[in-house]
């Protein structure tokens, strides 16, 4: 098997209240046309949660998105992402970018949608 090492990509992980995940997604793949998304959950408090608040119990569910860009449209899809999660609000989240050292290049067959 042959491993084809592709163009430079980067990586865009953006961290938000659970539950505003899915949309996120469904608008990256319609607008942007994007098929390279992952979601993962976990659990996290903010930093400016008071001190007397900041117990186990107290801890909120976060959707954690990574989106895999070509660098050329990284800045593109950031700023799409920035504004279309609500990262700009208050409480809406944060993001980050990095570059990657290597991606390869994997296609899945064309398949009928799911519905």
């Amino acid at each position: 098997m042959s491993h084809h090492i592709t163009s430079p990509h980067k990586l865009i992980t953006v961290i938000l209240p659970k539950g505003r995940d899915k949309e996120l997604v469904k608008k990256l793949v319609r607008d942007l046309g994007i098929q390279s998304v992952n979601v993962n959950y976990a659990r996290g408090l903010g930093r400016i949660t008071p001190l007397h608040h900041r117990g186990v119990g107290e801890t909120t569910e976060k959707s954690i998105v990574t989106v895999l860009v070509d660098a050329e449209r990284a800045d593109e899809v950031f700023e799409f992402i920035f504004f279309e999660a609500d990262i700009n609000q208050p409480h809406g989240g944060l993001m980050f970018q990095q570059p990657l050292l290597a991606t390869t290049a994997f296609k899945l067959p064309d398949l009928e949608e799911e519905k």
